[in-house]
């Protein structure tokens, strides 16, 4: 009987209290132990106890019970009656759908009797569970509609196809292939299963994925990593694939109207007559030997013996890109060009990164100037100004080292006389507590094929370090003329210990213990708009404007200043700024998380085809340890970092000889042991 008066028991009845309480999985048989206050506590049969509403009680009993063992029993009892019951029989006599019936009346037209209570609490069970003949409405029930019962069998008889479709590709995927054919209900599957591989619980059809896993017998902690596995055997998807940047929601391709707009903006007249003509001052282009989007270019002038003109000019992008164009937003959204082992992603379309905002030889260039002027290698002046440039040569940091290394080749002077105006400026950043470091960086790189190379990407050349240097320099000015003008801008700040000694906060680069060390104290440089030091870099203040092609920031401060030097006034907001730099932190934190990881996984597989070779046994300098004698250690001959247990006469500082073991790819770790 439902109960509708709240008393669910007489005091003279004798027995076990019992009620069928709806929860999330069905009616379930539980003891009751007491109302509270329009609540009912009961407890079920794993005697886990709870408080429900008064309106998810389905029926009372009383039965004389020995344990909570036999509630679950009679559980168990009570579904299998429900299963085998068939209200049709009865739904067929029904001639008046308004009429409602208790469930008593239901349960007395089947059994043909006065049920018991057992009889009564199964049909109960039936009619919440199975039954499409009837249906409740608060506490009674009425008889379906002859359409409801036709959209109820559709519905069965779709849920049973999408069953037999998960039984058949269970049964391929547990033999390492697919269904043939693939149906649509496969591939929809297929999709489900993929999108939880990749996304976890955060795709909307992972429980359909989860489904289909269970019937692998898989475990709920292994689910996820299941399917990639189980993807993967089938071909369905490639380990190789950069899924981090599906996760991460990082396009792949430009939207159709970008790539339009691009391709007009192509032969669009960027040349103004209100910028300097610099055309005929020898400049040049210094970059990586693969690099297409050059944004960056330098000039010198000598005059006498001793004075000198250095020039810093970046790419206008502002001039030729209009802010909130649909370039720019998606330039917003992708806030950075991210530079992968496998593939480039640029900020920009390549018809205008590599095409017309690129400093290409003789090629004549709207840019932003920065004209230094220079006495004994130290700054005298400077100013800021949109020009016209004309670069006369492209070289690579090769070519630049060998020029300063043969006094008869062609501008060897100006080369020499820029690189020790470079080498004076970082001596006195390092005088003013710039961390001078200049640890080696892993140079991965993969072939169509999939094939790996490792080696290491030296930073300490001339070249690289005059060039970063002459970068650094037109940042610094940048956000000096920031200040000096009352111009919003987005700093680049961050805070080191300034009771630390000097001497010892710039490790070389074979010192691994003392850089990790130095890296662990020093907090990471931040995005605001309020003036702040940097510490790291030794300047009183620093923007990035340099690399306004790959860096959706530097674009937006370029603009700030290009706009201010046009029209005497703000393109950006200070509200508008503060917002970029929320949205930009978060995105640059994200994306630098993603290219670790792709780095980490062609690593891995480098490692992984070396073992296969024979060839697994490294030096490893030890870092640190914890109390377990969990040690974190680098590779002595790479920049590569790992866990492996240690002895306990290790201690950081030591170099041990480690042996790889296996390499988990879907966490991305490898297993080496300590010899």
């Amino acid at each position: 009987m439902l109960n509708n008066d709240h008393q669910f028991f007489s005091t003279d009845e004798v027995g076990d209290k019992l009620v069928l309480v709806l929860l999330n999985k069905g009616p379930v048989l539980a003891r009751y132990l007491r109302e509270d206050k329009g609540d009912f506590e009961i407890e079920l049969s794993n005697k886990t106890r709870a408080k429900l509403p008064v309106d998810r009680i389905l029926l009372s009993l009383v039965l004389d019970l020995q344990s909570t063992k036999t509630i679950k029993a009679l559980n168990k009892q009570l579904r299998t009656l429900a299963n085998e019951m068939n209200l049709h029989e009865i739904w067929k006599t029904i001639e008046d759908f308004e009429l409602q019936y208790s469930a008593e009346q239901i349960a007395y037209l089947y059994f043909g009797h006065q049920p018991s209570m057992s009889e009564l609490a199964s049909l109960v069970v039936h009619l919440e569970t199975n039954c499409m003949y009837f249906d409740r409405k608060d506490s009674v029930y009425f008889a379906a509609q002859p359409f409801e019962i036709e959209g109820k069998l559709a519905e069965i008889t779709t849920r049973e196809k999408k069953k037999e479709s998960s039984y058949s590709l269970v049964k391929s995927l547990e033999e390492g292939s697919l269904p043939h054919p693939l149906t649509p209900e496969h591939k929809m599957l297929l999709n489900h299963l993929r999108g939880f591989a990749v996304h976890g619980k955060e795709y909307n059809g992972y429980k359909a994925a989860i489904e289909v896993l269970r019937l692998m017998e898989t475990g709920p902690r292994d689910s996820q990593r299941k399917a990639w596995e189980v993807l993967i055997a089938t071909g369905v998807i490639s380990e190789q694939d950069p899924v981090e940047l599906e996760r991460a929601n990082i396009p792949l391709v430009f939207s159709t109207k970008s790539v339009a707009q691009a391709k007009s903006i192509k032969h669009k007249n960027t040349l103004k007559d209100d910028r300097r003509d610099l055309t005929s001052v020898f400049t040049i282009v210094v970059d990586n030997k693969d690099t297409r989007d050059r944004d960056d270019a330098i000039s010198i002038e000598i005059q006498g013996t001793d004075i000198v003109h250095l020039g810093v000019h970046i790419t206008d992008v502002g001039a030729i890109l209009d802010k909130d164009s649909a370039i720019d937003l998606e330039a917003k959204l992708r806030e950075t060009t991210i530079y992968l082992p496998e593939l480039t992603i640029n900020m920009l379309p390549d018809e205008l990164s590599e095409g017309v905002l690129s400093l290409n030889q003789e090629k004549i260039s709207p840019a932003l100037s920065i004209m230094a002027k220079f006495v004994s290698n130290k700054l005298e002046k400077w100013d800021i100004f949109i020009s016209y440039i004309k670069p006369n040569e492209v070289m690579t940091y090769e070519q630049f080292d060998n020029i300063l290394l043969n006094p008869e080749a062609t501008h060897f002077e100006e080369l020499t006389v820029f690189n020790n105006i470079t080498k004076s400026l970082r001596s006195l950043r390092g005088d003013h507590g710039a961390i001078l470091l200049n640890r080696p960086e892993l140079d991965i790189r993969v072939e169509p094929n999939n094939s790996v190379s490792v080696g290491l990407k030296q930073a300490d050349t001339s070249g690289k370090l005059a060039i970063a240097e002459a970068m650094v320099l037109a940042n610094s000015l940048f956000a000096e003329f920031c200040v000096q003008t009352g111009l919003p801008t987005i700093y680049r700040a961050q805070e080191t210990n300034q009771a630390e000694s000097y001497e010892t906060r710039s490790p070389n680069s074979s010192d691994v213990l003392g850089q990790y060390e130095l890296m662990r104290k020093i907090p990471p440089a931040y995005m605001t708009t309020l003036r702040n030091k940097h510490s790291g870099l030794g300047l009183d203040q620093y923007v990035q404007a340099t690399s306004p092609i790959r860096r959706f920031c530097d674009l937006v401060i370029q603009r700030q200043i290009s706009y201010s030097l046009k029209h005497q006034e703000h393109l950006y907001s200070l509200d508008e700024l503060e917002e970029i730099v929320q949205c930009s932190s978060a995105k640059l934190k994200h994306i630098s998380s993603v290219t670790s990881e792709r780095k980490r996984y062609w690593f891995l597989k480098w490692l992984e085809c070396r073992m296969d070779d024979g060839l697994d046994e490294y030096e490893a300098v030890v870092l640190a340890s914890n109390w377990q004698g969990l040690g974190t250690l680098e590779m002595a001959e790479l920049p590569f970092r790992f866990k492996a247990k240690l002895s306990e006469f290790d201690a950081p500082g030591d170099i041990v000889n480690v042996r790889l073991g296996k390499i988990d790819s879907w966490n991305k770790t490898p297993k080496f042991s300590v010899i």
